[in-house]
């Protein structure tokens, strides 16, 4: 038999919302069950929340089948869609707000030509465009082309030079779908370094599964719900786990807090992370926070706070 995949996410008790009502999820020979709420799923995965706020990810073909077919069930999947279709707020570099919803990690070439006299993008006319879809296009060309484009007027200009033929720029980054409906490739060097910190980490794994295509929808559902969990979260996240960590260290006496990275051991799927643990010492912090985290490895332990 397989063994459940697992994708350890760490977020603050309670701030990412449940979608679907609670129930125990069972493998199909019954030797592993847990509660939690499903926040995301696509045909070969559900993503878990458990009720510590952890999010997992869990092969559908490794659950019962009770549970498989109460992920394909109209009702499960009406109730999901509505939380999936979410839109975000993104920053870009410059401050600029992106409004849409992430779908997917990709590969996709930037056309850009001149036909008739207009400013052709991916063979749709740029005046045709929705005005933030034309805003992401030129905020990518100044910075592909190292100068700036303010207007579609600056752009066309520019284009005379291609004499007709198309000039074409491979990206890498992100498929979003604009609040107007428009799909855009939004290249990681757009987004804000914070947010791309959030969008990046699935990245080398979507590229070492370039030839497995169910690996590459796993690894963008888990960037889907990554992101969600950051635009839910916001500066509140850091802040409330240590409002809860100072809490917990009065009640017992502790007096640091201490920030325990692990990294996922060879043959175990997940991401590199970071805990936040309340200790006397570092040893007793990482020790805490290995039992957390079977199959993970220590990178490091540091002192993050003391009061």
């Amino acid at each position: 038999m397989r063994s459940i995949i697992l994708f350890v996410l760490v977020v603050g008790n309670g701030l990412l919302g449940s979608f679907v009502e609670a129930r125990t999820w069972t493998s199909a020979t019954g030797g592993f069950a847990m509660d939690g709420d499903a926040v995301a799923f696509n045909e070969t995965t559900v993503i878990l929340k458990k009720p510590n706020g952890d999010l997992i990810a869990v092969e559908l073909a490794d659950l019962s089948t009770e549970d498989q077919d109460y992920v394909k069930s109209k009702e499960f999947g009406e109730t999901l869609s509505k939380s999936i279709s979410e839109m975000q707020t993104w920053t870009s570099v410059d401050g600029m707000k992106i409004r849409g919803r992430v779908l997917a990690y990709g590969r996709k070439d930037l056309s850009i030509s001149r036909q008739l006299g207009k400013v052709v993008v991916n063979g749709t006319p740029f005046s045709k465009a929705d005005s933030l879809h034309q805003q992401l296009v030129l905020k990518i060309m100044s910075k592909l082309e190292g100068r700036p484009f303010a207007d579609e007027r600056e752009l066309t200009q520019w284009a005379k030079s291609l004499g007709g033929q198309p000039k074409v720029y491979p990206l890498e980054g992100v498929l979003m779908e604009l609040e107007s409906g428009d799909k855009v490739a939004v290249p990681f060097f757009l987004f804000a370094s914070e947010q791309r910190e959030i969008l990046k980490p699935g990245w080398q794994a979507w590229l070492a599964a370039e030839k497995d295509e169910q690996m590459q929808k796993r690894e963008s559902l888990m960037m889907q719900q990554e992101a969600m969990a950051y635009q839910r979260e916001g500066a509140e996240r850091r802040q409330i786990e240590i409002l809860r960590l100072n809490l917990l260290a009065a009640a017992t006496g502790a007096t640091s807090i201490w920030e325990v990275g692990l990294r996922p051991m060879p043959g175990v799927y997940g991401r590199p992370t970071s805990v936040m643990v309340t200790a006397p010492n570092s040893d007793i912090a990482t020790r805490m926070a290995m039992q957390n985290y079977p199959g993970f490895q220590l990178v490091g332990v540091r002192k993050a706070s003391r009061f």
